[in-house]
């Protein structure tokens, strides 16, 4: 019995020795092998952009769509045979100028029949009135003769109307396109026999994020290049879009330029070059150097070996810049090669530095 109370004593403080041991003196060594581990972590190869004050012309690019000056459609308001047709394809013609003409003999008969009845009725309003003046008839035999004539004036001017809606006459000066019936067609209001363009000058159509609103207005200048054309045109914006379209996020301009010799055609691609004024102090950065986080964008700064995560405000974008409104200062040494696969704080070994450079100049 004295021998198990020895045994027992001893496995007590064995046990209280282990769990001294495992409490105070385990979790000491555990945290200094991660520290060890930590610090021993390989830095990130990176290569950096140094941010300096740029004085620049920047350039804003777009793509767009010539337009005409004004289009439309040609066709006619009533049905019938075609009994004219003058729409010389591709050839120009003066606003008011007879297209196209529907048979229109039922309403001529209709016209000629009206005015010989407004001839009689107004032979008759004149004897009636004279009448009246010397009070050989009533007021109101004077009326009736009076209403019938000007009834039937009445019903002439819409013969006359209904015999101009089987006219097409030019709207505008422009050119023909090709067209689409030939003499004798029957055509509805639903036909088109052609269309008309008027090409000079002509409409140049782009959109711009929303964000160059307050930078590009109505009187700037363009530049653009249109799909097989070496020249480069000049247009002047005259109309800026009141709203931004909500689905793109983008504002739709018109620009306008002279179109003499006929090169531009409607429906061409074009290239759009937009220079804003020179600024003095800008701070741009290559466009890598930006990494999209949610509602953010970020850059990262290394100093001391160490990427420090800054939130920057972006502003124009070039071809191979962006400006950065706020989150950075001139001499910064910003990431541009490496830092998508960076942490706030991670160790970084900048292995190239690229100095800051001059941004689209003007050559």
């Amino acid at each position: 019995m004295r021998r198990f109370k020895i045994y027992f004593i001893i496995a007590t403080i064995l046990s209280a020795l282990i769990f001294i041991k495992a409490k105070f003196f385990t979790s000491d060594k555990g945290k200094s092998n991660t520290a060890n581990k930590s610090s021993d972590r390989p830095s990130t190869p990176v290569s950096v952009f140094v941010v300096g004050n740029e004085s620049i012309e920047p350039k804003v690019f777009a793509t767009g769509t010539i337009l005409a000056n004004e289009a439309t459609e040609l066709k006619a308001e009533a049905s019938g045979r075609v009994v004219y047709l003058n729409l010389p394809e591709g050839q120009f013609v003066k606003s008011g100028t007879l297209l196209l003409k529907v048979n229109d003999a039922e309403f001529q008969a209709q016209l000629s029949k009206l005015k010989a009845q407004i001839k009689l009725a107004s032979s008759n309003e004149e004897r009636q009135r004279q009448l009246l003046e010397i009070n050989g008839i009533s007021r109101q035999e004077y009326d009736n003769a009076l209403a019938t004539l000007l009834t039937l004036k009445a019903d002439s001017a819409f013969v006359q109307t209904q015999i101009a809606k089987t006219e097409i006459r030019a709207p505008f000066n422009g050119l023909i396109g090709i067209h689409s019936i030939g003499p004798g067609a029957y055509i509805t209001p639903a036909v088109t026999a052609a269309s008309i363009y008027q090409t000079d000058p002509v409409k140049i159509e782009f959109y711009l994020p929303e964000k160059y609103s307050a930078m590009i207005k109505t009187g700037d200048q363009i530049k653009f290049r249109a799909e097989g054309l070496k020249d480069v045109f000049t247009a002047k914006i005259i109309i800026k879009d009141p709203a931004v379209d909500t689905d793109s996020r983008s504002i739709r301009y018109h620009a306008v330029c002279t179109n003499t010799g006929g090169k531009l055609l409607p429906g061409t691609f074009v290239n759009v070059e937009l220079r804003q004024n020179e600024n003095s102090k800008t701070l741009f950065v290559p466009t890598e150097a930006i990494v999209p986080v949610t509602n953010n964008k970020i850059v990262f700064v290394v100093k001391d070996g160490i990427a420090k995560e800054k939130i920057v405000k972006t502003g124009i974008r070039t071809e191979d810049f962006l400006q950065i409104i706020s989150g950075i200062s001139v001499g910064d040494s910003v990431v541009i090669n490496g830092n998508f696969r960076l942490k706030n704080e991670a160790k970084v070994k900048v292995v190239k530095s690229k100095e800051r450079v001059a941004v689209n100049r003007e050559e």
